[in-house]
């Protein structure tokens, strides 16, 4: 029978989730960017709150 108390709740071991969580990060800050950008952009075209 498999201990349920230990581990993960993901099941992946502790490089993995390290690998996981900076893959996750890298892609987090591009969408950011990139929404930062076109927000900007859309201000430019278009100014709200002036």
């Amino acid at each position: 029978m498999v201990d349920e108390t230990k581990g993960s709740l993901s099941g992946l071991n502790e490089e993995e989730a390290m690998e996981f969580h900076g893959v996750f990060m890298t892609s987090m800050m591009g969408f950011l960017a990139v929404a930062a950008v076109a927000h900007v952009l859309a201000w430019m075209w278009r100014p709200w709150g002036v």
